[in-house]
């Protein structure tokens, strides 16, 4: 019964094989606005390339950071949460139209 099964499935796979490169030589060859589409995909990927270097020349040129400020505000009577005399204030400004 083993053998039985096992000559079938080599028959089946046999069978196969001659058909494969057919259905592949089949497909038509890629088209002339494809070939259109993909060398204009390379000269855009060569432009971002380019402008991702110039990028990172300008990151590594650096400029230097400014001096840090302390700057005091006078809140004066404005509503706050927590306490007055903290080392660190966060302000909010904004509008409410």
């Amino acid at each position: 019964m083993r053998i039985r099964s096992l000559c079938l499935s080599l028959s089946l796979v046999l069978a196969c094989l001659p058909s494969a490169p057919v259905a592949r030589a089949q497909q038509p060859p890629p088209s002339e606005d494809w070939k259109k589409d993909i060398d204009a995909l390379k000269e855009s990927v060569k432009a971002i390339q380019k402008d991702v270097q110039d990028i990172k020349a300008i990151l590594q040129r650096g400029q230097p950071t400014p001096p840090s400020q302390n700057v005091v505000l006078d809140l004066g009577k404005s509503p706050f949460k927590g306490d007055r005399t903290a080392k660190l204030t966060l302000v909010e400004f904004s509008d409410y139209q």
